[in-house]
């Protein structure tokens, strides 16, 4: 895992109302504890987003790997986040425990409500033409077959059931939304494919220089490509942010 990997007044009520949307007594986490990580913790990391049902706890991790995961979106499409927020020398510890087993989804709206309620998130959605890559068909044509399963660098994901996560496959926006963690921008899919297929996709992760790079892998093991481009990407916009004070 990569390491280093004020307006008020109406402003503010109205963004928090935005995403305060769904947010109601039955989508907060029924006890809640933050606090700064101990700087002798901060290499040591933590994270548990609710899986099975139970309950959010990170440790040592920058705040914007959670918002991230609370808000569905990448760390490039968080716009106006203050520079404590991704540091790993002002991560923090957070608990979240909900009164009962929650999905995931659930999971995400609790947190969204921690973000308001102890950092005064106040944020909205917007639209931004950046650099991206869009993921088209390669010259020769795909490797991709379908009704099979997921394997990625030589492992196959284990869900909370004890079964193997993505067993039919993904489907080309899935496979998009996974490549853009390791090419450091949006990739888009533009291969047109309507189908699920199964990836099983080897590549360095830059410890692995045996392995090739995810744009290698990509054309040579699934007959895509990764083509430069540009492309409005939806962004989250912090328009204002606290730290929290401890509890």
């Amino acid at each position: 895992m990569r390491k280093t990997i004020l307006i008020l007044g109406i402003l503010i009520p109205q963004c928090v109302a935005l995403f305060g949307q769904g947010i109601t007594a039955g989508s907060m986490f029924e006890v809640t504890s933050v606090k700064p990580t101990p700087p002798d913790r901060q290499n040591q990391l933590r994270v548990d987003y609710c899986r099975a049902g139970g309950t959010f706890s990170v440790g040592g991790t920058p705040l914007i790997w959670s918002l991230a995961y609370a808000y569905r979106v990448k760390e490039y499409q968080i716009s106006g986040a203050p520079g404590w927020l991704s540091a790993f020398d002002s991560a923090y510890d957070i608990e979240g425990k909900p009164a009962g087993s929650v999905a995931n989804e659930q999971c995400r709206l609790m947190v969204q409500s921690l973000f308001v309620d102890r950092f005064k998130l106040a944020a909205h959605r917007d639209t931004k033409e950046m650099p991206v890559y869009l993921l088209v068909i390669g010259k020769n044509g795909t490797k991709l077959r379908e009704g099979d399963g997921v394997k990625l660098n030589g492992a196959v994901q284990i869900g909370a059931s004890g079964k193997p996560q993505w067993a039919d496959g993904w489907n080309m926006s899935t496979l998009a939304s996974y490549l853009s963690d390791f090419t450091g921008r949006p990739v888009v899919d533009r291969t047109g494919l309507p189908g699920t297929y199964g990836i099983t996709l080897e590549f360095s992760q830059g410890d692995q220089n045996d392995r090739p790079s995810i744009f290698t892998a990509v054309q040579e093991q699934l007959g895509l490509k990764l083509e430069p481009g540009r492309t409005p990407v939806e962004v989250f916009v912090i328009d204002h942010i606290e730290r929290p004070s401890a509890n």
